[in-house]
């Protein structure tokens, strides 16, 4: 019983979007239509495979696995595509972004979206090395990385610089400082990220080589958590400039140091393998055209 091929590019539309009204939009159809297709391919083959009514849509144990080799499948028949010469990009095409660096994903999505109008994205937010593995597992299309590690069979295209910045209360105490002495940092709570972050092991290598031991230290696992116990007066830290929003509760100072290890880059990672496929190929131009405006 072959597999009604129509059916299974809806669930893999449903099951990427989470909701059926998103998955409707993205294939150009109809939900009732959308709805009943799924239907049909639960029924075929008696299996339950997406349950809620509501998004987000769950996926069941079936339905999980069918997803990941539908997303094979599909990706596949891009590539096959891209090989023939096929360079249009289809309506509603579906681009897995991975990052750690939101910001600069967001400015990379809002070219993307300008050179790709029908384009749709599904972004997953985690740290450096949690991105670079969902990349190597294949579980997005493209990564934006700081500093990621270098594999051979993949392509890295260089997108940002960014540097440390200390990151301060609004009440703290500055006499008179437009950039911030390392040594304060000896005396002050520091606001720190997960063992594994990037963030954190620049700061660490940062005070090390100043020859500096960091006074009292608060481990929060999220950016949005450590700007807010900022803006509290709970400490200080160290983040990444482009990741400092305006925010009147807080001041953003300079580090008063030359050491180079505040410096990182940041790159559009993907598979070498897979750069002929229309969507990628557009990801590179976007990149490469955002480096050089």
């Amino acid at each position: 019983m072959s597999v009604n091929f129509l059916h299974l590019r809806s669930f893999y539309a449903v099951a990427s979007e989470r909701s059926v009204s998103k998955a409707a939009r993205r294939l150009n159809i109809s939900q009732p239509t959308l709805s009943k297709q799924l239907k049909a391919l639960e029924d075929r083959y008696k299996v339950k495979l997406i349950e809620g009514v509501r998004p987000p849509l769950t996926l069941t144990t079936a339905g999980r696995a069918l997803y990941e080799r539908a997303e094979r499948l599909f990706g596949i028949a891009d590539e096959i595509g891209a090989l023939l010469g096929e360079d249009d990009i289809d309506s509603g095409a579906l681009l897995r972004l991975g990052t750690d660096s939101p910001p600069c994903a967001a400015e990379f999505m809002a070219a993307f979206k300008a050179a790709v109008p029908n384009a749709h994205f599904r972004v997953t937010i985690a740290n450096a090395m949690q991105t670079n593995e969902l990349l190597l597992k294949a579980q997005i299309d493209i990564g934006i990385i700081c500093e990621p590690p270098i594999e051979s069979d993949y392509t890295y295209t260089p997108l940002y610089r960014d540097r440390l910045v200390a990151i301060l209360p609004a009440c703290w105490p500055d006499e008179g400082h437009t950039v911030l002495p390392l040594e304060r940092m000896a005396g002050e709570v520091l606001l720190v990220r997960e063992g594994t972050s990037r963030t954190l092991a620049a700061m660490n290598r940062i005070l090390s080589e100043a020859g500096i031991a960091p006074g009292q230290t608060m481990e929060l696992h999220t950016r949005e958590m450590i700007r807010e116990a900022v803006a509290r007066g709970l400490g200080m830290s160290l983040m990444f400039e482009k990741e400092c929003p305006p925010d009147s509760r807080i001041r953003v100072l300079p580090l008063d140091t030359a050491s180079s290890l505040i410096e990182v880059k940041g790159y559009l990672a993907v598979r070498t393998e897979r750069k002929r496929m229309p969507l990628i190929r557009q990801a590179l131009t976007v990149a490469r055209d955002m480096v050089e405006a």
